[in-house]
């Protein structure tokens, strides 16, 4: 091994390592239990650690030559330097202090997050988690700081943000501790560790949430009127910081909101067309149509359930023919937790951990019943499990030869690859046969169209002045209905630069696979195109670019 590879492979190894005590929830969700009696410092100390820590790693890379590194070293390091320029950005704009106070994933969420992915069924394992739940105290006073501060420096969420995150701590308390997410992880079968569990969320994490509920109450005169990233002090630089984390690419605003009208346009003609071809004048008049005959919603949340989980079977079993490579296991349909429906997507994907004792799991929205339309939710379905994100994930996890950083940090990096996977795979998931008829064709075309409508949407708000009315309306354009339309316009509020991710990182995979085709001519194989771009996986768009023109492999 050369001075150079030893330096990188040290490096690497250190800064995971660094990672999961700056933030022992990291751990958790890839099963490295080390750290799962511990929550993440968001307090100013916390803060400076995180800045001098990747500050730190930047001044080593520069000490080594990777010129002549394998591709498993030279992807490590470039993983390290994307996200620690990521991080160091987001400090010196101080995007902690809109994550304090929002509804999306944030101190609001974290039980429920936790709880979904820790475990409580070992004595040990109990003593942990609820060593973790004592430190709610620390952890959600620290928020409050942090949210305090925030309201000090005028740099704070739009008023429905804060409102949706008031919302959502009001319904976690009205619930009883025994009955909360906080007993997911615990066996229904001992009652001594579900009373010691119990105990502590009413002792300690309950009197936390109040105390941060009370913060956030307090907080709420100060959040702001407008709901943009623009109408903050240097706010310009602030969303192109997000643009660069998300996408790993640096676009312009404006360029983004044309790419996106063009896409959004190109996608419409494709949906009139099978609108003409079931026979109606227009998309609206077809799926009026649908939905008048009563077979477009479901019944019941558990006829939802039923139908997706036939979804996810029917794409695991479609899939050989397309991938060489496919995760050791299948996903498993959840539904997500009550308390939270009103303020979360349609569905998303929690990966499963490396040694597979945690599978991947599609959470699925079963709440209001009358806003799932069905025909669009096979793709949803095709995007989150297979052969979408469950796939992507579950496979780089898989590569058990490769250093930490490499296999599990590529969330690190932004959702450009990530995302534009999944909605890669729903226009692939056409290809497979997966649609049962042209209304769920119809439903992936329009969620391309949703995420067309976001690089319109989330630019228009952040960028160019657009109020929320006008972005709801932009996203009903796409076939969104309204309560879906709010509640993910409010995301893109809430998340400056997150939904760019999709349609970005998709259209950059169209290349890479037209131009292999081109290259390759009659030599090339589907099957070996997704197995290559799933075994380079979530890395900055340009790496990914340069490694697939790579010969060196």
């Amino acid at each position: 091994m050369t001075e150079s590879e030893t330096a990188a492979r040290d490096l690497a190894e250190r800064h995971w390592e660094g990672l999961l005590v700056l933030d022992p929830t990291m751990g958790t969700w890839i099963g490295d239990e080390r750290y799962d009696d511990r929550l993440p410092d968001p307090t100013e100390a916390g803060l400076a650690a995180r800045r001098d820590f990747h500050q730190g790693a930047l001044e080593e890379l520069k000490r080594i030559d990777r010129a002549d590194l394998d591709v498993e070293l030279r992807t490590t390091l470039e993983i390290l330097e994307s996200a620690s320029r990521r991080e160091l950005g987001d400090i010196e704009h101080r995007m902690d202090r809109f994550h304090a106070a929002t509804h999306l994933f944030g101190p609001s969420n974290l039980l429920a997050q936790l709880s979904s992915v820790q475990r409580a069924n070992s004595p040990e394992r109990v003593e942990k988690y609820a060593a973790r739940l004592a430190a709610f105290r620390q952890y959600l006073g620290g928020t409050e700081e942090v949210v305090a501060g925030a309201a000090r420096a005028g740099q704070t969420v739009p008023s429905l943000v804060a409102d949706r995150t008031i919302g959502q701590v009001e319904r976690l308390l009205a619930l009883a501790p025994e009955d909360s997410p906080g007993m997911k992880p615990v066996p229904e079968d001992n009652p001594e560790w579900r009373d010691r569990i119990a105990s502590v969320l009413r002792q300690d994490v309950w009197p936390a949430y109040q105390g941060y509920l009370d913060a956030l109450r307090a907080y709420r005169p100060s959040a702001r009127d407008t709901i943009g990233l623009r109408d903050l002090p240097d706010g310009d630089a602030v969303y192109a910081s997000q643009i660069l984390g998300f996408t790993t690419l640096a676009l312009e605003p404006r360029k983004i909101h044309d790419l996106g009208r063009e896409q959004l346009a190109g996608i419409q003609e494709e949906r009139r067309h099978i609108a003409e071809r079931l026979g109606f004048a227009d998309v609206e008049s077809a799926i009026a149509e649908r939905n008048a005959s009563g077979t477009n919603t479901a019944g019941s949340r558990e006829e939802l359930l039923r139908l997706v989980e036939d979804q996810v079977r029917r794409s695991w079993e479609a899939a050989p023919r397309f991938f060489g490579r496919l995760p050791n296991a299948n996903c498993e349909v959840r539904p997500v937790e009550r308390f939270q429906e009103d303020d979360m997507p349609g569905a998303f994907y929690n990966s499963p951990t490396a040694d597979g004792s945690r599978p991947g799991v599609y959470y699925l929205n079963t709440g209001h019943l009358e806003a799932r339309l069905l025909h669009q939710t096979a793709t949803t379905s095709f995007h989150e499990a297979n052969p979408g994100h469950h796939f992507q994930l579950s496979i780089e996890i898989e590569f058990s030869d490769r250093l930490p950083l490499r296999r599990f940090g590529g969330f690190l990096v932004g959702d450009s690859f990530v995302e534009g996977w999944g909605l890669y795979s729903e226009r692939l998931a056409d290809e497979m046969g997966l649609f049962l008829d042209d209304y769920e064709r119809l439903g992936m075309l329009e969620a391309q169209a949703f995420r067309a409508g976001r690089l319109i949407v989330d630019t228009g708000i952040h960028a160019l002045g657009w109020d929320r009315e006008r972005a709801v309306r932009q996203m009903q354009e796409t076939g969104a209905p309204r309560p879906d339309a709010e509640i993910e316009v409010d995301r893109y509020i809430a998340w400056p630069g997150q939904a760019l991710a999709y349609m970005v990182g998709k259209l950059e995979i169209d290349r890479w696979r037209k131009e292999a085709a081109e290259r390759e001519g009659k030599g090339f194989s589907l099957q070996a195109f997704h197995d290559r771009v799933l075994a380079l996986g979530s890395l900055p768009l340009a790496t990914l670019d340069r490694e697939l023109r790579d010969s060196r492999g």
